[in-house]
């Protein structure tokens, strides 16, 4: 009967995660030059759209690669560089994408056990790892804590892991953070993996370009993800915790029952951020980023 908190709830959340459209692959850049590819279009700043959906109306073979290479993460290629291991810097991988209608798909080694196909998406904040693959290679969900993801079927909590590794054809990245979809049978290949890559997208030819960037070993990237996504993960959790708290407050004293029910959601959220502090502290997170 809360209506209003839910709604508040509701709104605040899709809000910070637009809902997935899947009808064509879209390009932007972000303030920092970075170059995104995802196939929701309400991923795409409000001011980009018209030109991101000329983009993506390109006929196949004729569209420009496209380069995303972070200033911190350029360096002179030495010639002994292609016989640096598959992780160093300088090491590149070409990788061939099957077109699938409008996506680009591949097939992605996780965990070194379990080969599961992939939709690449750098517009994706996460990996997402489809239920079935997690429950084949025996992950252990029970204490996973939660993040809040918009869907073409409304705002839904799935469950976040750290995956011991992500390889994409000997592109290999450790400690991946990931959420599990119970909707999805496909993957998505998102930014806590594209994070560790400039990366080249030739989405007419169906050829991805990857080079080790070196940002997490400068520590601009903790834990597969940057400070800004850090901020938002610890920001959304504590607003999660203030919305409760507010349903919670709203509850006549007289009803005690559901009182209670209200307090143990707000007791599994403090929980569930406690488990985001654990997972920083692991990676070793600033606190300047957890503000």
């Amino acid at each position: 009967m809360r209506l209003p908190i839910f709604a508040l709830l509701f709104g605040l959340i899709v809000a910070g995660f637009p809902t997935r459209s899947g009808s064509e692959i879209y390009r932007w850049t972000d303030e920092r030059g970075q170059i995104h590819f995802t196939q929701d279009l309400r991923q795409v700043p409000p001011d980009q759209r018209l030109d991101a959906e000329d983009r993506a109306q390109q006929k196949p073979g004729v569209s420009p690669v496209q380069i995303y290479d972070a200033p911190a993460a350029r360096r002179k290629r030495s010639p002994s560089s292609a016989n640096q291991p598959a992780g160093a810097a300088g090491r590149i991988h070409r990788i061939l994408v099957q077109r699938a209608g409008n996506s680009m798909r591949v097939s992605v080694r996780i965990n070194d056990q379990l080969d599961v196909p992939f939709v690449l998406d750098t517009g994706a904040s996460d990996v997402v790892l489809p239920a079935w693959a997690a429950e084949k290679m025996g992950l252990d969900l029970s204490n996973a804590r939660t993040g809040i993801y918009g869907t073409a079927n409304g705002v839904i909590e799935q469950k976040i892991v750290t995956l011991r590794s992500v390889s994409l054809q000997g592109a290999r990245v450790e400690n991946v953070p990931a959420s599990v979809s119970e909707s999805m049978s496909v993957g998505l290949l998102g930014l806590t993996y594209f994070n560790h890559f400039k990366y080249h997208v030739d989405p007419g030819n169906g050829v991805v370009t990857l080079q080790r960037n070196q940002l997490a070993e400068s520590g601009v990237l903790k834990g597969g993800r940057s400070a800004q996504q850090w901020t938002h993960q610890f920001g959304l959790a504590r607003r999660r915790i203030e919305l409760a708290e507010k349903a919670r407050d709203e509850v006549p004293s007289s009803r005690s029952r559901r009182r209670k029910t209200k307090q143990e959601a707000v007791e599994r959220l403090e929980r569930e951020l406690d488990l985001l502090e654990r997972e920083a502290d692991d990676a070793h997170v600033p606190f300047t980023w957890r503000d």
